[in-house]
């Protein structure tokens, strides 16, 4: 029987304060984590961003250059498919003369290096049609209106959705004219295919995704471990086409300049011609704190072998996806030495499937608080690592493997959902 409260002992009591805490209460459990509030911030961060483009795009700033272009990494993007409208695609890839390109768009030295693959190239030939500036804004608008479709699709409510894109992360990425938003609703499209036991669909998505190569290295790995053939075999079939498309379309010499140029990506990487603090990677992350490219490569090794073997485990495990999604994207983040701030776009996947768990059944301890620290953060580690040398930027991407490892442990099996209810139901 339990007890009344005016029988409690004096140990119940205190219980009961510390439940009635601000830690217990707002820390722990993430009261104020409620629609009212994450609402309001989203829709004003998403105010006040959708001004700052506008502005930025019309009135004279420190990222214009003499002459007036928006100098982005989108710039790279829009000549790229100009190249390939022009009848020389490889010209992206040839890093001297593509200079010589952005040179007389934008009378300026501040150059935006091409490193992706043709089968993106192919795909910015639409947008190149347009002015810059529309081009940048038309992109942007409709890679984010995709990932807002499949984060509406996870999440089963629009607003939440369209909360989610107010993320810091996915604002930055808008700046900047990124593939962040595209790459993350493509990896939905592929987990919500897999869920809904639709594996051709998510076959596709998947090679689809190869147009950004150093982020998918772990999906083939995890469908092995589940034994999806017909995802596995779709995804190949996939890519095979799209790289026959774009050799059709932009001709062959294309791909053999892409191969060509990656031992210039590779040095990019190594000398730090991007910025370490610009960067989230393991290998950055090390880089910047001093150590030498042999070791922090060794390392890197080291952390994408230990999150190989966490893919694993966890995939060859019928549990769900609230599971397998964080474990495998945020794996994709620790994996890979090259990723950028905006890449964090791709975590809004896992963080939509952990959300529409707890808001359907109940979120685990600190589950919340850690959802938000990621949230305010996603777009402040380069500004953090500029200000005080320390590389935060990994431990984000380790949040969200540890929240989907954490849930991987529970399993939220009906034992444990019985036992925890009936805690949070005790009649004091």
């Amino acid at each position: 029987m339990p007890q009344s409260k005016d029988t409690l002992s004096p140990v119940g009591k205190a219980d009961i304060s510390s439940r009635n805490g601000f830690w217990y209460r707002f820390v722990r459990n993430g009261e104020w984590f409620t629609f009212d509030r994450l609402g309001f911030s989203a829709a004003t961060a998403a105010l006040m961003a959708s001004l700052v483009m506008v502005i930025l795009f019309y009135v004279p700033t420190p990222f214009m250059s003499a002459n007036g272009t928006f100098m982005t990494d989108y710039m790279s993007f829009w000549l790229a498919g100009q190249q390939a409208l022009e009848g020389t695609p490889e010209v992206a890839y040839q890093l001297e003369k593509f200079v010589l390109v952005q040179h007389q768009l934008s009378q300026s030295d501040t150059i935006f290096a091409f490193f992706y693959p043709p089968t993106f190239q192919m795909l910015q030939i639409p947008y190149a049609l347009l002015p810059l500036n529309a081009a940048h804004l038309v992109f942007v608008a409709s890679t984010t209106f995709v990932l807002w479709l499949a984060l509406r699709a996870i999440m089963g409510n629009g607003l939440w959705a369209a909360c989610l894109l107010a993320v810091p992360a996915c604002l930055n990425n808008a700046f900047h004219g990124q593939n962040g938003a595209l790459t993350a609703a493509l990896f939905a499209l592929f987990l919500l295919g897999l869920e809904r036991k639709r594996p051709v669909l998510a076959g596709i998505a998947l090679g689809a995704l190869t147009m950004k190569p150093q982020l998918g290295p772990l999906a083939p790995i995890a469908l092995v471990a589940c034994a999806n053939w017909r995802c596995f075999i779709s995804a190949s079939v996939t890519t095979l086409a799209l790289v026959a498309l774009s050799t059709i379309i932009l001709g062959g010499g294309v791909w053999i300049a892409f191969w060509e140029q990656i031992p210039t990506a590779t040095e990019v990487m190594q000398t730090g011609y991007v910025d370490w603090e610009k960067m989230i990677s393991v290998y950055s992350a090390l880089r910047l704190l001093g150590m030498d490219h042999t070791i922090a490569l060794a390392l890197q090794v080291c952390i994408t072998l230990a999150v190989v073997c966490c893919v694993w485990m966890v995939w060859r495990r019928n549990v769900s996806m609230h599971v397998k999604a964080p474990v495998l994207l945020a794996g994709a983040l620790m994996a890979t030495p090259f990723a950028l701030a905006y890449d964090f776009t791709l975590l809004l996947v896992p963080c939509a499937f952990l959300i529409r768990e707890g808001m359907e059944r109940r979120f685990l301890a600190y589950e919340q608080v850690l959802l938000a620290v990621f949230i305010v953060l996603s777009a402040s580690t380069g500004v953090i690592a500029l200000s005080t040398g320390l590389p935060i930027a990994p431990l984000l991407s380790v949040t969200i493997l540890f929240l989907g490892l954490r849930r991987y442990l529970h399993k939220c099996d009906p034992i444990w959902l019985k036992h925890s209810q009936a805690r949070r139901h005790i009649q004091l």
